[in-house]
């Protein structure tokens, strides 16, 4: 690391620990910044560059950011497909008076036969 990358470090250092030290006191952001003597614009403006090195430290696979992520390689993300519910749609509505008997796609045989009579008996 050159000397510029390590004043980068040390100063991303300093803005994480402020950043966090706002986040844990409970304050608004603008009370925090008016008690610790920091612009909002300013305080805004480093909590977008600290969360843009994560970002890219992550999208490099180098999760090193002193003082913010820990410095260690990331495997890339594995996705599963997982099975999406289905929406219970109506194949059928019977409606009789006042009484309303609905029938979804995939019911049952005996489920259907069973609605059915009784139905028939209403």
């Amino acid at each position: 690391m050159n000397a510029q990358g390590a004043v980068q470090s040390i100063r991303m250092r300093g803005w994480t620990q402020q950043i966090r030290e706002c986040q844990e006191s409970g304050l608004s952001i603008r009370r925090w910044c008016e008690e610790n003597g920091v612009s909002t614009k300013t305080y805004y403006y480093r909590r977008k560059r600290i969360r843009e090195e994560i970002l890219d430290s992550v999208e490099t696979g180098n999760a090193a950011v002193p003082g913010i992520w820990p410095t260690k390689k990331i495997e890339a993300p594995v996705f599963a497909a997982l099975p999406m519910p289905q929406r219970n749609v109506s194949a059928v509505t019977v409606r009789i008076g006042s009484h309303v008997a609905e029938i979804h796609n995939g019911a049952e045989a005996e489920t259907v036969e069973s609605v059915l009579r009784t139905l028939a008996r209403l």
